[in-house]
């Protein structure tokens, strides 16, 4: 069973492997040439043109199942984000449709986006799987990312600047892992591209609804503390009614 209300959940510590903890695991396709090195502050993982490899919330065979059954259910109209640390080291493709480096998130209703990373640009996958809306950015240098989906957009930012932002898509074909709800995927996912990327802490938010903005508590503890002027004079005695 899922928690509908999950919160902030740390899927990998940026310490030896994530398929070692609780909720991701390491899978690739014994083509090619594929790896993963426990670096300090996190994992490198390196493929080349040939090999898909990374890292899942789900076991794929015999039939696709979350590795662990409580990971959060991920609702668009509650918002999720998903906030992990990386830098490319290196990246080469052969088509400008695919990135050695991708990160797939899908929400529970198996909508949501998918993201490709190149030494000098990110950029967002199309529905018919072609380059989308793309963006400048030099991936060579540890960056912390943050992909947020609310309702039908999402956002990709670093720190606080917005990289990326658009509609989510419903990819539906072909029909695995694009059809399944609460989808993660950060690696190598095409035989088109190759990538050597260190990967560091990876933390998920299932319900942005229930976190306050700042600004909000701010707001609060400003009102209040006007309000505690107004209530006491100098010596805490009740301040008079008048104005």
């Amino acid at each position: 069973m899922q928690c509908a209300n999950a919160d902030l959940v740390t899927l990998y510590t940026g310490a030896g492997f994530p398929s070692d903890q609780p909720w991701l695991i390491y899978g690739n396709d014994f083509v090619g040439t594929a790896s993963q090195t426990s670096v300090s502050g996190g994992v490198q993982v390196s493929s080349d043109n040939t090999a898909r490899a990374g890292y899942s919330n789900y076991i794929p065979l015999p039939i696709p199942i979350l590795k662990n059954s409580t990971f959060p259910a991920l609702d668009r109209t509650l918002g999720f984000e998903l906030e992990f640390r990386a830098r490319i080291h290196s990246e080469a493709h052969i088509s400008n449709d695919r990135a050695g480096f991708s990160l797939i998130l899908l929400g529970k209703d198996a909508q949501g986006i998918e993201i490709g990373f190149w030494n000098n640009q990110v950029w967002a996958q199309n529905t018919g799987f072609t380059k989308g809306e793309s963006q400048s950015f030099d991936t060579t240098v540890d960056r912390d990312y943050r992909l947020r989906i609310t309702n039908d957009a999402y956002t990709l930012l670093e720190s606080n600047q917005t990289l990326l932002s658009g509609s989510i898509r419903n990819y539906g074909t072909p029909s695995v892992p694009y059809t399944l709800p609460n989808y993660l995927f950060l690696g190598d996912n095409t035989t088109s591209a190759s990538a050597n990327v260190t990967l560091g802490a990876i933390q998920l938010q299932s319900n942005l609804s229930s976190v306050p903005e700042p600004s909000s508590g701010m707001m609060i503890a400003t009102v209040a503390t006007m309000a505690a002027r107004r209530m006491f004079r100098r010596g805490g005695k009740p301040a008079d009614k008048k104005t």
